[in-house]
Parts: C-alpha cells; sequence; structure tokens
C-alpha cells in the first residue's frame, strides 16, 4: 500500500512542476505581448491604413504644379515659359474658379484652393522636388473634372504636373513619379521610387 502512494506521488510532484514551469512562461508572454501592444498603441496618424500599392487605395486628392523658368535680367524673361506668363495664368485660374488661397497643410484641404506665391510667383510651400520654380493648386476629387481641363486648355506653352494624393506624403515618390500626369512637356521631379518599384520597372 505504501509503495502504491509513493509511486502515485513521483507523477503528481512532476506534474505540478511542469505546471508551474508553464505558468511561468505564459506570465512572461503576457507581458511580452503587453509591452508590444504598448509600443505600438498610436500609430502616427499620417500611417493608420495607408497602403502604397497600385490601385488598393482611393486617391485622396490632387495637386497641379505649373513649372517655369526663373526670373533672369533682361529680354529672356518675355519668354512664355518664365515666370511672368505663369503669373498671368495663375491669376486667370484664381479668377475663373473664384478660388481663396489654400491655408495650413498642403494635403489636409477641402476645397478648390491656390497655395500661397512669393513675389516672383513661385509656390513657398510646394517647392522641394523640382527643379524649377512651379505654383501649386489643391484639387480636390469632386473638382478634377473642371480645374485640370481647364489648365490643359489654358495653360499655353507653360508645363504642368497633375499627381494624387495618395496618402499625405507617405505615397509622394509613387504619386509624382507613377501615377502623374504631364501637360507639355516632363521636367524631371527629385524622388526616388523605394527599390521594389525600381526594379519593377527595369523589368517590364
Amino acid at each position: 500500500s505504501s509503495d502504491v502512494c509513493i509511486f502515485l506521488s513521483v507523477p503528481k510532484l512532476m506534474l505540478d512542476t511542469i505546471m508551474a514551469k508553464n505558468a511561468a512562461i505564459m506570465s512572461l508572454l503576457f507581458f511580452a505581448v503587453l509591452a508590444l501592444v504598448d509600443a505600438h498603441s498610436d500609430p502616427a496618424r499620417s500611417e493608420v491604413g495607408c497602403t502604397c500599392e497600385p490601385g488598393a487605395k482611393p486617391f485622396e486628392s490632387y495637386h497641379i504644379h505649373v513649372l517655369f523658368y526663373p526670373d533672369i535680367i533682361g529680354h529672356l524673361n518675355q519668354n512664355t515659359h518664365s515666370s511672368k506668363f505663369a503669373r498671368s495664368l495663375r491669376t486667370a485660374f484664381v479668377e475663373h474658379f473664384n478660388v481663396p488661397e489654400c491655408e495650413g497643410d498642403i494635403f489636409n484641404q477641402t476645397t478648390l484652393c491656390a497655395f500661397p506665391v512669393d513675389a516672383t510667383g513661385a509656390s513657398i510651400a510646394n517647392a522641394a522636388p523640382f527643379v524649377a520654380p512651379n505654383f501649386a493648386i489643391f484639387v480636390p476629387v469632386d473638382r478634377y473634372t473642371d480645374a485640370v481641363p481647364w489648365m490643359m486648355a489654358n495653360r499655353g506653352d507653360l508645363d504642368f504636373l497633375v499627381h494624387p494624393n495618395t496618402c499625405g506624403p507617405v505615397c509622394s515618390p509613387q504619386d509624382h513619379l507613377l501615377w502623374s500626369v504631364w501637360g507639355g512637356n516632363k521636367w524631371p521631379v527629385r524622388f526616388q521610387l523605394p527599390t521594389e518599384h525600381a526594379t519593377s520597372a527595369l523589368t517590364i
């Protein structure tokens, strides 16, 4: 009888030890998961639901960028690609559509508006990716069909880029280089595509 009790108590002792170890492991895993959740509990607003996968997300809005030659002293300012003609085109657009100047973030606008420019007619907030001065227009999705055709018909010799805004600044390289359209001549834009896009473009 005593032999039976000893026999039964040994497996029970082993079982208790195993269960205690398992409980300790589960506790560690639980706290590790809590730490990960806490570390990622508040992702950046601009990245929520963002994807740069082609066609995976509707375009949020558009920008029109009209590029022109910088002012130069002398007769070259009469060139039809110069600031003088760009300023005239911007004024005509603003008057035709009765649009206000955009205020605040370049992506978070709600109505058709023209971004502020300096004395030469160059946009103040939208200059970085371009190799020449430009003025810029914010175009909501529902104004594309009137704003863009007007610019096509009235640009004269000036060149312009229309690009979508897919996810704020997150997809800017793709917006400017892959999903844009040009009116007139195409100019360089100083964005670089992620490696996977550059590789796939070379293999097409």
